[in-house]
């Protein structure tokens, strides 16, 4: 019996023993401070938020708005819905320097001071597009400070560079694990000496005759990214008509591997269209610019895209504003829901809510 009862004891000592060094289920264990623990369902995909505006200046009265109220006067209305989005693209319609010279028989340039560029870092700009007709406005020199001033503010940038290679690199932004690459192309470019060469700063182009070019840029990129937005410079100014060559040259990029086109250049908003479910924003407008006589001018909207790391499009939906002194501010309302329906008139093959 006695034997017995000491059986029984040693086997309760080992029961005891096991319970308390770690025989326990791993999932009751206890939390430890400051560890990250997933919340995410079996099998739930993880998507981002993408934003991207169109082109943005910091030259002339809109310099002077900000002196007068504070750099970040600009932002003030479309700032807070920036830091509700994962990665913030737009396109960066000026030099940022504060050296050279107006290039000679050019009605429009632009230059900007270094320090605005704190404005979009501070308002969750990921990255910009260098690609397009103003970024030379003030010469070689301007436009490398413009690529200095971006680094020291922890912008990156697509569409130009030193030389070609760097020039049509791009950038990969990774939010949530999503690797999202940025390409940006302009089809408005003022002389042929603004071109990127093997040893000479510019930037690269998106006429047709660069169709081969850009496919091949496209094609490599993606094979390092999840997901791909293309940046296009390009279509005629002042108009709503999206040309045949400009549907031409989103199709062909889509083909070749694009996940999103956001368009600028024509300083006013055009339609959207999707193609093999993919958006194409044909002209995201005017964003940060001086205000126009013409009241389609001032119209702008943000887009924004969730997506996942297969590139699968969850959801778009955009944010019109008003342009006033340089400054674009959401619409709320009855004027939001004109916009829209106005938009919706002028979309390809999209119907927003």
């Amino acid at each position: 019996m006695k034997r017995l009862l000491m059986v029984l004891y040693l086997l309760m000592f080992v029961f005891i023993l096991a319970s308390c060094t770690g025989f326990a289920e791993v999932d009751d264990r206890e939390a430890i401070p400051g560890e990250e623990t997933s919340t995410e369902e079996p099998g739930e995909k993880k998507t981002i938020i993408i934003s991207m505006v169109g082109d943005m200046l910091f030259h002339g009265t809109v310099d002077s708005y900000m002196k007068k109220y504070g750099d970040g006067y600009v932002l003030e209305g479309y700032g807070p819905l920036m830091k509700e989005s994962d990665i913030v693209l737009g396109n960066l319609e000026t030099s940022i320097s504060k050296r050279g010279v107006p290039m000679e028989g050019k009605e429009y340039t632009f230059r900007g001071r270094p320090d605005v560029l704190k404005i979009l870092k501070d308002n969750n700009f990921s990255a910009v597009s260098i690609a397009n007709n103003h970024v030379l406005d003030f010469g070689i020199d301007a436009f490398l400070d413009t690529l200095d001033n971006l680094k020291k503010y922890e912008l990156l940038y697509a569409g130009g560079g030193r030389n070609k290679e760097e020039a049509v690199k791009g950038t990969i932004i990774e939010k949530k694990d999503i690797k999202v690459g940025f390409l940006a192309f302009t089809k408005v470019v003022p002389v042929v000496e603004w071109y990127a060469g093997k040893n000479k700063p510019g930037i690269i182009g998106a006429y047709k005759v660069h169709e081969k070019e850009f496919v091949k840029t496209i094609q490599e990129m993606k094979k390092n990214c999840d997901v791909l937005v293309v940046s296009v410079h390009w279509g005629q100014e002042g108009t709503t008509t999206i040309r045949d060559e400009e549907k031409y040259i989103a199709h062909s990029m889509i083909d070749a591997g694009a996940d999103i086109i956001m368009g600028h250049h024509t300083h006013v908003v055009q339609g959207i269209e999707i193609y093999k479910d993919k958006p194409i924003f044909y002209s995201l407008g005017n964003f940060i610019f001086t205000t126009s006589r013409i009241d389609i001018n001032n119209k702008t909207i943000m887009a924004n895209v969730e997506v996942d790391m297969e590139g699968n499009i969850s959801d778009i939906h955009v944010i019109p504003g008003t342009i006033v002194n340089g400054k674009p501010t959401p619409m709320e309302g009855i004027e939001r829901d004109n916009f829209i329906k106005y938009l919706n008139g002028l979309n390809v093959n999209y119907v927003l809510h």
